[in-house]
Protein backbone atom coordinates (compact mmCIF):
# COMPACT_ATOMS: atom_id res chain seq x y z
CA UNK A 1 0.00 0.00 0.00
CA UNK A 2 1.67 3.51 -0.86
CA UNK A 3 2.38 5.08 2.13
CA UNK A 4 0.70 8.57 2.31
CA UNK A 5 2.25 11.19 5.21
CA UNK A 6 0.65 14.41 6.73
CA UNK A 7 2.71 16.75 8.59
CA UNK A 8 0.48 19.59 10.59
CA UNK A 9 3.08 22.71 10.79
CA UNK A 10 3.04 24.67 13.64
CA UNK A 11 5.86 27.53 15.15
CA UNK A 12 7.43 25.08 17.56
CA UNK A 13 6.73 21.72 15.94
CA UNK A 14 5.60 19.32 13.14
CA UNK A 15 3.14 16.69 13.76
CA UNK A 16 3.02 13.87 11.98
CA UNK A 17 0.69 11.05 10.65
CA UNK A 18 0.80 8.06 8.65
CA UNK A 19 -1.22 6.31 5.94
CA UNK A 20 0.26 3.08 6.91
CA UNK A 21 -1.18 3.14 10.26
CA UNK A 22 1.90 3.36 12.66
CA UNK A 23 1.61 5.65 15.47
CA UNK A 24 2.02 9.72 15.44
CA UNK A 25 5.06 11.70 15.49
CA UNK A 26 6.28 14.84 16.82
CA UNK A 27 9.32 16.75 15.10
CA UNK A 28 10.97 19.67 16.82
CA UNK A 29 10.68 22.58 13.90
CA UNK A 30 14.20 23.28 13.46
CA UNK A 31 16.76 23.00 10.66
CA UNK A 32 18.31 20.02 12.35
CA UNK A 33 15.42 17.91 13.46
CA UNK A 34 13.91 18.30 10.04
CA UNK A 35 17.05 17.28 8.10
CA UNK A 36 16.96 14.18 10.45
CA UNK A 37 13.15 13.89 9.38
CA UNK A 38 13.96 13.90 5.65
CA UNK A 39 16.67 11.34 5.85
CA UNK A 40 14.06 9.14 8.13
CA UNK A 41 11.02 10.00 5.38
CA UNK A 42 13.66 8.97 1.86
CA UNK A 43 13.94 5.30 3.79
CA UNK A 44 10.17 4.61 3.96
CA UNK A 45 9.90 6.14 0.26
CA UNK A 46 6.29 7.72 0.61
CA UNK A 47 4.52 8.63 -2.26
CA UNK A 48 2.84 11.62 -1.14
CA UNK A 49 3.60 14.33 2.01
CA UNK A 50 0.96 16.29 2.50
CA UNK A 51 1.06 19.83 4.95
CA UNK A 52 -1.07 23.22 4.87
CA UNK A 53 0.14 26.53 3.84
CA UNK A 54 0.94 27.84 7.61
CA UNK A 55 2.00 31.37 7.58
CA UNK A 56 5.30 30.88 6.20
CA UNK A 57 6.36 28.10 8.94
CA UNK A 58 5.76 25.47 6.64
CA UNK A 59 8.77 26.95 4.10
CA UNK A 60 11.15 25.94 5.66
CA UNK A 61 10.49 21.77 6.00
CA UNK A 62 8.78 21.89 2.74
CA UNK A 63 12.13 22.97 1.35
CA UNK A 64 14.54 20.81 3.13
CA UNK A 65 12.02 17.95 2.00
CA UNK A 66 11.80 19.00 -1.55
CA UNK A 67 15.29 19.38 -1.74
CA UNK A 68 15.70 15.75 -0.46
CA UNK A 69 13.52 15.05 -3.45
CA UNK A 70 10.27 13.88 -1.40
CA UNK A 71 7.44 14.28 -3.12
CA UNK A 72 5.66 17.22 -1.12
CA UNK A 73 2.18 18.86 -1.80
CA UNK A 74 1.60 22.31 0.14
CA UNK A 75 -2.09 22.77 0.06
CA UNK A 76 -4.75 25.68 1.13
CA UNK A 77 -6.23 25.32 4.38
CA UNK A 78 -9.38 25.90 3.44
CA UNK A 79 -9.34 22.40 1.53
CA UNK A 80 -8.20 20.67 3.82
CA UNK A 81 -10.96 22.16 6.90
CA UNK A 82 -14.13 21.97 4.00
CA UNK A 83 -12.74 18.57 3.34
CA UNK A 84 -12.67 17.62 7.35
CA UNK A 85 -16.18 19.08 8.09
CA UNK A 86 -17.25 16.70 4.78
CA UNK A 87 -15.88 13.65 6.65
CA UNK A 88 -17.26 14.49 10.06
CA UNK A 89 -14.39 15.26 11.80
CA UNK A 90 -15.11 18.44 13.71
CA UNK A 91 -12.42 18.17 16.59
CA UNK A 92 -9.27 19.71 16.14
CA UNK A 93 -5.72 18.93 17.64
CA UNK A 94 -2.47 19.03 16.13
CA UNK A 95 -2.49 15.11 15.76
CA UNK A 96 -5.74 15.15 14.31
CA UNK A 97 -4.84 17.72 11.63
CA UNK A 98 -2.00 15.39 10.50
CA UNK A 99 -4.46 12.81 10.24
CA UNK A 100 -6.75 14.60 8.37
CA UNK A 101 -4.01 15.44 6.09
CA UNK A 102 -3.42 11.91 5.69
CA UNK A 103 -7.02 11.39 4.61
CA UNK A 104 -6.87 14.59 2.12
CA UNK A 105 -4.28 13.44 0.73
CA UNK A 106 -5.15 9.75 -0.14
CA UNK A 107 -8.42 11.06 -1.30
CA UNK A 108 -7.33 14.61 -3.39
CA UNK A 109 -4.35 13.55 -4.63
CA UNK A 110 -3.08 17.38 -4.68
CA UNK A 111 -0.72 18.20 -7.39
CA UNK A 112 2.56 18.58 -6.36
CA UNK A 113 4.80 21.34 -5.24
CA UNK A 114 7.83 22.58 -7.23
CA UNK A 115 10.85 23.15 -5.99
CA UNK A 116 12.19 26.55 -5.34
CA UNK A 117 15.83 26.97 -5.64
CA UNK A 118 17.27 29.43 -3.02
CA UNK A 119 16.94 33.14 -5.19
CA UNK A 120 13.29 32.20 -5.54
CA UNK A 121 13.31 31.11 -1.61
CA UNK A 122 14.92 34.84 -1.25
CA UNK A 123 12.82 36.76 -3.33
CA UNK A 124 9.68 35.19 -0.99
CA UNK A 125 11.18 36.33 2.00
CA UNK A 126 11.56 39.86 0.94
CA UNK A 127 8.06 40.20 -0.33
CA UNK A 128 6.95 38.75 2.59
CA UNK A 129 9.22 41.18 4.94
CA UNK A 130 7.98 44.00 2.36
CA UNK A 131 3.96 43.30 3.19
CA UNK A 132 5.10 43.34 7.05
CA UNK A 133 6.17 46.42 6.97
CA UNK A 134 3.26 47.69 4.82
CA UNK A 135 0.86 46.73 7.37
CA UNK A 136 3.23 48.14 10.13
CA UNK A 137 3.32 51.58 8.59
CA UNK A 138 -0.87 51.50 7.60
CA UNK A 139 -1.20 50.70 10.99
CA UNK A 140 1.08 53.47 12.68
CA UNK A 141 -0.66 55.79 10.43
CA UNK A 142 -4.31 54.70 11.44
CA UNK A 143 -2.85 55.49 15.03
CA UNK A 144 -0.84 58.60 13.79
CA UNK A 145 -4.74 59.72 12.61
CA UNK A 146 -6.28 59.30 16.30
CA UNK A 147 -3.27 60.71 18.45
CA UNK A 148 -4.00 63.86 20.56
CA UNK A 149 -0.78 65.01 22.50
CA UNK A 150 1.98 65.79 20.49
CA UNK A 151 4.61 63.82 21.99
CA UNK A 152 2.32 60.74 20.81
CA UNK A 153 2.13 62.00 17.43
CA UNK A 154 5.80 62.44 17.51
CA UNK A 155 6.20 59.00 18.67
CA UNK A 156 4.14 58.03 15.61
CA UNK A 157 5.93 60.10 13.26
CA UNK A 158 9.39 58.97 13.83
CA UNK A 159 8.28 55.16 13.73
CA UNK A 160 6.77 55.66 10.40
CA UNK A 161 9.67 57.11 9.13
CA UNK A 162 12.02 54.40 10.29
CA UNK A 163 9.64 52.11 8.42
CA UNK A 164 9.87 54.15 5.15
CA UNK A 165 13.63 54.31 5.07
CA UNK A 166 13.87 50.39 5.96
CA UNK A 167 11.25 50.21 3.13
CA UNK A 168 13.51 51.57 0.71
CA UNK A 169 16.47 49.73 1.92
CA UNK A 170 14.12 46.67 1.00
CA UNK A 171 13.18 47.86 -2.43
CA UNK A 172 16.47 48.40 -3.31
CA UNK A 173 17.47 44.67 -2.04
CA UNK A 174 14.87 43.55 -4.01
CA UNK A 175 15.36 44.92 -7.01
CA UNK A 176 19.08 44.04 -6.69
CA UNK A 177 18.35 40.51 -6.49
CA UNK A 178 16.24 40.62 -9.75
CA UNK A 179 18.86 42.61 -11.42
CA UNK A 180 21.05 39.46 -10.78
CA UNK A 181 18.88 37.18 -13.05
CA UNK A 182 18.44 38.41 -16.54
CA UNK A 183 15.43 36.09 -16.48
CA UNK A 184 13.57 37.96 -13.98
CA UNK A 185 14.59 40.97 -15.08
CA UNK A 186 13.09 40.55 -18.66
CA UNK A 187 10.25 38.87 -17.17
CA UNK A 188 9.30 42.14 -14.86
CA UNK A 189 10.17 44.41 -17.92
CA UNK A 190 7.62 42.31 -19.40
CA UNK A 191 4.90 43.06 -16.79
CA UNK A 192 5.57 46.12 -16.12
CA UNK A 193 5.19 46.96 -20.08
CA UNK A 194 1.31 46.60 -19.08
CA UNK A 195 -0.12 50.24 -18.35
CA UNK A 196 -1.24 50.14 -14.59
CA UNK A 197 1.43 47.11 -13.67
CA UNK A 198 4.14 49.03 -11.63
CA UNK A 199 7.71 47.30 -10.03
CA UNK A 200 5.73 46.29 -6.74
CA UNK A 201 3.13 44.24 -8.49
CA UNK A 202 5.75 42.76 -10.74
CA UNK A 203 7.91 41.85 -7.82
CA UNK A 204 4.69 40.20 -6.23
CA UNK A 205 3.96 38.18 -9.08
CA UNK A 206 7.31 36.91 -9.41
CA UNK A 207 7.29 35.75 -6.38
CA UNK A 208 4.44 34.16 -5.23
CA UNK A 209 3.48 32.97 -8.86
CA UNK A 210 6.07 31.93 -10.74
CA UNK A 211 3.92 29.16 -12.63
CA UNK A 212 2.88 32.48 -14.66
CA UNK A 213 3.54 31.96 -17.98
CA UNK A 214 3.58 28.04 -18.01
CA UNK A 215 -0.40 27.71 -17.12
CA UNK A 216 -3.23 27.82 -18.93
CA UNK A 217 -6.03 30.75 -18.25
CA UNK A 218 -7.98 28.79 -16.87
CA UNK A 219 -5.39 27.11 -14.57
CA UNK A 220 -3.21 30.48 -13.89
CA UNK A 221 -7.03 31.99 -12.32
CA UNK A 222 -7.28 29.00 -10.07
CA UNK A 223 -3.93 29.36 -8.39
CA UNK A 224 -4.82 33.16 -7.90
CA UNK A 225 -7.87 31.95 -6.50
CA UNK A 226 -9.56 34.28 -9.20
CA UNK A 227 -11.78 31.52 -11.24
CA UNK A 228 -15.52 31.55 -10.65
CA UNK A 229 -16.41 28.67 -8.55
CA UNK A 230 -20.42 27.32 -9.48
CA UNK A 231 -22.85 27.36 -7.10
CA UNK A 232 -25.59 25.55 -8.60
CA UNK A 233 -27.97 22.63 -7.87
CA UNK A 234 -30.96 21.41 -9.97
CA UNK A 235 -32.94 24.00 -11.39
CA UNK A 236 -31.23 26.70 -9.05
CA UNK A 237 -28.59 28.66 -10.24
CA UNK A 238 -26.45 30.38 -7.40
CA UNK A 239 -24.31 33.63 -7.70
CA UNK A 240 -20.46 32.85 -9.02
CA UNK A 241 -17.79 33.68 -6.71
CA UNK A 242 -13.81 33.25 -5.90
CA UNK A 243 -12.24 31.79 -3.41
CA UNK A 244 -8.93 29.86 -1.79
CA UNK A 245 -5.84 30.85 -4.26
CA UNK A 246 -3.15 32.92 -3.61
CA UNK A 247 -4.00 36.03 -1.31
CA UNK A 248 -0.89 38.00 -1.83
CA UNK A 249 -1.43 37.80 -5.46
CA UNK A 250 -4.95 39.04 -5.30
CA UNK A 251 -3.43 41.85 -3.19
CA UNK A 252 -1.36 42.63 -5.95
CA UNK A 253 -3.37 42.09 -8.44
CA UNK A 254 -6.59 44.28 -6.62
CA UNK A 255 -4.55 47.36 -6.50
CA UNK A 256 -2.98 47.16 -10.08
CA UNK A 257 -6.36 46.74 -11.18
CA UNK A 258 -7.95 49.78 -9.37
CA UNK A 259 -4.68 51.82 -11.70
CA UNK A 260 -5.43 50.03 -14.35
CA UNK A 261 -9.51 51.34 -14.43
CA UNK A 262 -7.99 54.76 -15.01
CA UNK A 263 -5.05 54.22 -17.13
CA UNK A 264 -5.17 50.83 -19.01
CA UNK A 265 -7.64 51.04 -22.33
CA UNK A 266 -8.40 47.62 -22.34
CA UNK A 267 -8.89 46.93 -18.53
CA UNK A 268 -10.27 50.59 -18.68
CA UNK A 269 -13.07 49.61 -21.55
CA UNK A 270 -13.70 46.14 -19.58
CA UNK A 271 -14.98 47.93 -16.49
CA UNK A 272 -17.04 50.95 -17.76
CA UNK A 273 -19.01 48.07 -20.61
CA UNK A 274 -19.67 45.90 -16.82
CA UNK A 275 -20.78 48.49 -14.74
CA UNK A 276 -22.86 49.94 -17.58
CA UNK A 277 -24.54 46.57 -17.86
CA UNK A 278 -25.53 46.76 -13.84
CA UNK A 279 -22.52 44.88 -12.60
CA UNK A 280 -21.81 45.97 -8.67
CA UNK A 281 -18.65 47.51 -8.74
CA UNK A 282 -16.55 44.47 -6.93
CA UNK A 283 -17.92 42.43 -9.43
CA UNK A 284 -16.79 44.33 -11.70
CA UNK A 285 -12.98 44.75 -10.78
CA UNK A 286 -12.95 41.39 -9.69
CA UNK A 287 -13.59 40.22 -13.40
CA UNK A 288 -11.03 43.10 -14.47
CA UNK A 289 -8.42 41.40 -12.07
CA UNK A 290 -8.66 37.85 -13.51
CA UNK A 291 -8.82 39.75 -17.19
CA UNK A 292 -5.36 41.15 -16.26
CA UNK A 293 -4.19 37.98 -15.02
CA UNK A 294 -5.06 36.35 -18.78
CA UNK A 295 -2.74 39.45 -20.52
CA UNK A 296 -0.30 38.87 -18.10
CA UNK A 297 -0.30 35.08 -18.17
CA UNK A 298 -0.05 35.55 -22.66
CA UNK A 299 2.91 38.23 -22.36
CA UNK A 300 5.18 35.80 -20.25
CA UNK A 301 4.34 32.93 -22.40
CA UNK A 302 4.86 34.44 -26.08
CA UNK A 303 7.68 37.27 -24.64
CA UNK A 304 5.87 40.36 -26.02
CA UNK A 305 5.69 43.14 -24.19
CA UNK A 306 2.16 45.25 -24.22
CA UNK A 307 2.27 47.38 -27.24
CA UNK A 308 3.08 43.88 -29.47
CA UNK A 309 0.84 41.92 -27.59
CA UNK A 310 -2.58 40.55 -28.39
CA UNK A 311 -4.90 40.89 -25.76
CA UNK A 312 -6.38 37.73 -25.25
Amino acid sequence: MSLVVGIDVSKDRLDLAFSEGSGPKAVVNEPKPIERLAADLLRRKPELIVMEASGGYERVVAAVLLEAGLPVAVVNPRQVRDFARATGRLAKTDAIDAAVLVHFGAAIRPRLSPMPDEQQRALQELMVRRRQLVAMRTSESNRLGTAVSGRARTSHERLIATIDRELEDLDGDIGGLIAESPAWQERVDLLTSVPGIGDKTAWSLLAELPELGACTRQQIAALAGLAPMNRDSGKSSGRRSIRGGRAAVRTALYMAAVASVRCNPVIGAMYRRLKEAGKPGRVALTACMRKMLTILNAIIRDKQPWNTAPHP
